[in-house]
């Protein structure tokens, strides 16, 4: 009898113990997993960025509540440029809006853009409404920092992977955030657990912190797009900034050429540090990569490097002319006008 009882306690500490170890296991495959999907994305990220062309079309939504003095609904009709190439240390990135009666003194509506553009050791860039003054470049000495806020350059950082996955409120940073992917989740926050939910999607969560901001995280990064990520929440766990959400939904799309998906709708909402408002943005990404784009293109001398996206996107921006005045270019269209009824490409499917 004594044997039997120790049998069957040997018995069931085995199994237990062997539960134990599968549990853990399975744990650390799904960690595994998350890391591998993020080790992807920065892949990518410095495989695209390395020659590329990108124009986003979309609005960006203010909503503000009684108590702040400002109107109740703001809207942005946006759009951003950007392009590199790294053999040429060259970099353009341009941030332009929509403005009418409602938003300046002028009864029509028109472009206004602002532009940062790099080539070599030149820095060039500018601030206005369509073309009626060049660019101005950097003097020597002058530090990038002071260029940018003598020109009033700031509003063009916006890095188009590792935006994906911060907060929201980085969307609209002044600072650049190229490497925050590393930065937040491989350096600075402290991994948690991770499940697998429905479709083979996985959920993992985080804890971090910077500064004043302190925020839970939950990444879902979804098998059927190689475990890129498609949502990302952050939930303030600072007690003084109980509203400063954010949330980030993606939408990929294959590339063709590359044959890899890369992002290609992002709906985003944040809260601010104090409450009172939220942003919400949709935003609809149109890439051209690699060999899509011809040498020529990325072209150091160019008077006017936006013209360099209307035939790739068969799109016409604002320009003067002498005589002749101001030349409208082509009118904005929403985010749900540019995108195909099942979110894919023509002749696209889905394969999970």
């Amino acid at each position: 009898m004594l044997m039997r009882c120790v049998l069957t306690i040997g018995v069931s500490l085995f199994m237990t113990l062997s539960l134990i170890a599968d549990e853990a296991a399975e744990a650390e495959k799904k960690e595994a997993i998350v890391y591998d999907g993020l080790a992807d994305l920065i892949l990518l990220r410095d495989s695209v960025l390395s020659r590329y062309a990108l124009m986003v079309t979309g609005e960006t939504t203010t909503l503000s509540a009684e108590s702040v003095n400002r109107p109740p609904i703001a809207i942005n009709r946006i759009y951003k440029l950007h392009a590199g190439n790294k053999a040429k240390n060259f970099n353009y990135r341009a941030h332009g809006k929509v403005m009418g009666p409602g938003s300046s003194n002028r009864s029509f509506e028109f472009q206004y853009w602002v532009e940062f553009f790099q080539c070599g050791e030149k820095l060039k860039g500018r601030a206005g409404s369509a073309d009626t003054h060049g660019y101005s470049q950097r003097e020597k000495g002058q530090t990038v920092a002071r260029f940018i806020g003598e020109n009033r350059l700031s509003f063009v950082s916006f890095d188009p992977f590792d935006d994906l996955v911060l907060h929201a409120m980085f969307l609209q940073n002044e600072m650049l955030q190229r490497g925050w992917i590393e930065k937040v989740y491989l350096q600075e926050s402290k991994f948690l657990s991770a499940e697998e939910v429905t479709q083979g999607d996985i959920v993992s969560k985080w804890h971090w912190r910077q500064h004043t901001l302190a925020f839970d995280i939950e990444l879902t990064q979804s098998k059927a797009y190689g475990y890129m990520p498609t949502q990302v929440k952050y939930t303030s766990t600072n007690p003084n900034m109980p509203d400063r959400f954010g949330e980030t939904n993606i939408k990929w799309k294959k590339n063709l050429k590359l044959s890899e998906w890369l992002p290609h709708v992002v709906k985003a909402a944040a809260g601010s540090s104090r409450g009172g408002a939220e942003v919400h943005h949709h935003w609809v990404f149109d890439w051209r990569v690699g060999d899509e784009l011809d040498d020529k293109f990325f072209d150091c001398e160019s008077t006017d490097f936006r013209l360099q996206f209307s035939p790739l996107y068969d799109f016409y921006f604002d320009t003067h002319a002498q005589p002749g005045g101001l030349f409208t270019g082509t009118p904005w269209r929403t985010p749900e006008e540019l995108q195909p009824t099942n979110g894919l490409g023509k002749g696209q499917t889905r394969k999970n």
